[in-house]
């Protein structure tokens, strides 16, 4: 006896001490870099972009910036627990009751897309973006392989218009034409047949056609995208001072704070044409290093999605992927005028609470999804 105790007392000394399982997922370094550097250049530019009263716009951003943090930090570590307690279904009807909440608030420059909860303001459109992402993952994920060719798109295309239809009941287009994109895309890589697709998008024509008539405004916008010189002096006024903030940049920018279209010449310039304030301050070097950044996540995401063995876990990352990176370029098109204005924020730069946590938490589980998906396939060449 006392000899087997010394072999397994010099067996254990050889192998050195027994390491404690983390009880903590362990999170894409690229990802979590990525993230912490767009965080900090975001609280740089909203402080560097803001005209008057810079620092108080920088200290809400930081409190943006924390409860996005913290959503994030959570989501990467529980979300695919949260997601089997939680059906999908569940979340979009909690989403259609926040949108709908928010269609009875007082308007707020004529729209109906917050809810002021006191001592902030919500974008319910903002979350019903991620959730339905959640659910469309959720719903082509069960589709028996054999049906995905022939899918029938009722169910999801039902689900997906009413909570476009109550977005856009809050005179918003710019989530729809985002998320009309990202359900498309979801459902190309599902499988479904593009002959489908293309009799959905020719269904759709008419609805957005008759949308944009309702409200001439929408008209306008259209008109002075396609002419903004001729509209300079009324609702081109902000894409003709973008165009100069942009141009007058050159290669290496003014420097931060240098900017002089945010003095007033270009409104929303903490916000929507943020990236035109960036352009002049950074030049065309900096704005391509942005730029580089979101092609990186844009590969980087759908590498982790084509990789994944969860077929959930999938289209999840390659939904989460495409709409954050989508956005930013569809921003990005807004300020140059390669897209008419849309009023979609520019991710991780842009001012605003719910925009920054929402783009937070996604991260977050995009950052859980990668970390199961790497430990499982860890399991599986453990017992390989």
């Amino acid at each position: 006896m006392p000899g087997i105790f010394l072999e397994k007392t010099n067996l254990a000394r050889r192998r050195g001490p027994v390491k404690k399982k983390s009880v903590f997922l362990p999170l894409d370094k690229q990802l979590l870099s990525f993230t912490a550097i767009m965080i900090i250049a975001g609280l740089i530019f909203t402080y560097s972009s803001s005209a008057f009263d810079s620092m108080s716009y920088f200290k809400r951003q930081i409190v943006f910036d924390v409860f996005g943090v913290c959503a994030m930090l959570f989501l990467s570590q529980y979300y695919s627990a949260l997601q089997k307690k939680f059906s999908s279904v569940w979340m979009l009807f909690a989403a259609w009751i926040l949108l709908i909440w928010a269609l009875l608030q007082p308007a707020a420059a004529n729209v109906h897309r917050w809810i002021n909860l006191g001592v902030f303001n919500i974008q319910p459109s903002e979350i019903a973006k991620m959730v339905l992402i959640i659910y469309l993952a959720a719903y082509l994920a069960k589709l028996p392989e054999k049906r995905r060719d022939n899918m029938l798109l009722i169910t999801p295309l039902v689900y997906t218009l009413i909570t476009l239809a109550l977005i856009v009941a809050g005179k918003d287009l710019g989530i729809p034409a985002l998320m009309t994109a990202i359900a498309f895309a979801m459902f190309f890589i599902a499988g479904a047949p593009v002959s489908k697709l293309i009799y959905v998008f020719i269904a759709a024509v008419p609805i957005v056609i008759i949308e944009i008539y309702r409200h001439p405004y929408r008209l306008k916008r259209i008109a002075s995208f396609l002419n903004p010189e001729e509209a300079a002096g009324s609702i081109g006024y902000q894409l003709v001072h973008s165009f100069y903030a942009i141009g007058s940049g050159g290669w290496f920018g003014k420097g931060f704070g240098g900017s002089d279209l945010k003095l007033e010449y270009l409104p929303a310039a903490h916000t929507d044409f943020i990236f035109a304030i960036m352009c002049e301050e950074v030049g065309m070097i900096g704005v391509f290093m942005i730029l580089a950044a979101f092609l990186w996540l844009l590969i980087h995401g759908i590498r982790l999605a084509v990789n994944a063995k969860d077929t959930f876990n999938s289209y999840l990352m390659a939904g989460i992927t495409l709409c954050i990176t989508l956005q930013a370029f569809v921003n990005m098109c807004v300020a140059t005028g390669i897209a008419p204005t849309k009023g979609l924020p520019l991710p991780f730069f842009s001012y605003g609470g719910s925009s920054v946590v929402v783009t937070l938490a996604m991260m977050g589980i995009l950052m859980n999804l990668a970390a199961v998906e790497s430990k499982n396939a860890s399991k599986q060449a453990g017992r390989g």
